[in-house]
């Protein structure tokens, strides 16, 4: 078969999930492509995949950082002043008409011009650009699940006005590009009822070579590790306001426990002038997949990559979202039981330093994040995925 992959053009939504569907497709003989852009280009090639790359791509980033485009984003000059310093979740309007609408439209007039007509497409799920050409073509789609509490069921009017951009008739199901197939990554207990799907599969994904963890942390004092990391995204918001990386630090502080902080690439602990504390190691990356299993706890922004990483290690979580679907994996967390969850806003010394206090005593958290850990572990491998999207064509 001759597959296409598509995803924004971001690290996030390309490389964790999609890009390793796509190296199980080509390793079974399929061709395959994925459409990209420029900039993330090497990063397809470093995977082994061929790269189609598509002009002049928009991401949210690019949208958010435009005060022109504004009024046809939903965001405004507030929204842009409450980054990282309120929690800002993503509602369907903003959703639909940014991620289904322009983006989609972006990025499928660009993928119809410059794509051959695949056998099949398989795309992560907030890409719509790939579900248009797809539907267009006349071929299947795929959906590799990289956001399962994103208001997927809220946005019929926005898809039905992408779907008209292209000449599309229109659909009466919100969830009709999902219907085909939709792969989850996490066990479809994660799953609200009303996301629950016919088409959906689930597979564990591999673990891959586990990176060599820093020696630095291996020889950390032996209490109970807290790790907190606000992903590849949030310490950029936080960059002029590091106020909520400083109340980590402090929180930590005050615990008896071993404390990890990552700062964010872009940051060296040595150019740190906030807050220290003796029980707290700074870094400005950790790996993350590595020591999570070595955890008690794990203080998160609740992007969905991390917040499936904890998952997979059984770890209990002290969500801090931020953006976009951050809120509501964070709030589906805490109704699992899996951990708890405060806006930026509330997430003063005192509640941050009482929530962790409580997931670190409290055994019926780690119960939770553990019964999803053995869930997890049932689920089929990803190269499953291989036979099962051959029978869609």
């Amino acid at each position: 078969m001759r597959i296409v992959l598509t995803a924004m053009p971001v690290y996030s939504h390309l490389v964790p999930l999609l890009l390793p569907v796509g190296r199980q497709l080509r390793e079974a003989g399929h061709t395959v492509v994925v459409a990209t852009s420029e900039s993330m280009a090497g990063t397809v090639e470093g995977a082994g995949l061929e790269p189609l790359v598509l002009p002049d791509l928009l991401t949210m980033r690019d949208l958010a950082a435009d005060p022109e485009r504004y009024g046809a984003t939903g965001f405004d000059e507030d929204h842009a002043r409450r980054r990282g310093v309120e929690t800002v979740g993503v509602t369907s309007d903003v959703f639909g008409g940014n991620f289904v609408e322009l983006l989609g439209r972006h990025f499928g007039e660009r993928l119809w011009e410059h794509a051959d007509r695949p056998d099949l497409v398989v795309r992560e799920a907030t890409e719509f650009g790939g579900y248009y050409a797809a539907e267009k073509w006349g071929v299947p789609n795929a959906v590799i699940d990289i956001g399962p509490m994103a208001p997927f069921g809220d946005v019929l009017d926005h898809l039905n006005a992408g779907r008209a951009h292209f000449g599309l008739d229109p659909v009466t199901d919100p969830w009709q590009p999902m219907r085909t197939f939709r792969a989850g990554v996490v066990p479809e207990a994660f799953y609200p009822d009303a996301a629950r799907l016919d088409s959906a599969r689930h597979y564990r994904m591999p673990d891959g070579d586990p990176q060599q963890l820093d020696p630095a942390v291996a020889e950390l004092p032996d209490r109970p590790l807290v790790l907190a990391s606000l992903g590849s995204n949030a310490p950029m918001m936080l960059d002029e306001r590091p106020q909520l990386i400083e109340t980590i630090i402090e929180v930590l502080g005050k615990l008896p426990v071993t404390g990890v902080v990552a700062l964010g690439a872009h940051r060296e602990p040595q150019e740190w002038t906030g807050v220290r504390a003796e029980n707290v190691h700074l870094t400005s990356f950790v790996q993350q997949q590595t020591l999570l299993p070595a955890c008690d706890a794990f203080i998160t922004h609740c992007g969905f990559n991390s917040t499936r990483e904890a998952l997979y290690a059984g770890v209990p979580m002290v969500g801090v979202p931020m953006f976009a679907e951050q809120p509501a994996n964070a709030g589906r967390i805490a109704d699992l039981g899996a951990g708890l969850t405060l806006a930026v806003e509330d997430a003063s010394a005192p509640a941050l330093h009482e929530s962790v206090l409580r997931v670190l005593e409290e055994s019926s958290f780690r119960s939770a994040a553990r019964g999803m850990q053995r869930r997890t572990r049932a689920l089929p491998p990803l190269s499953q995925i291989v036979p099962d999207l051959e029978q869609l064509v």
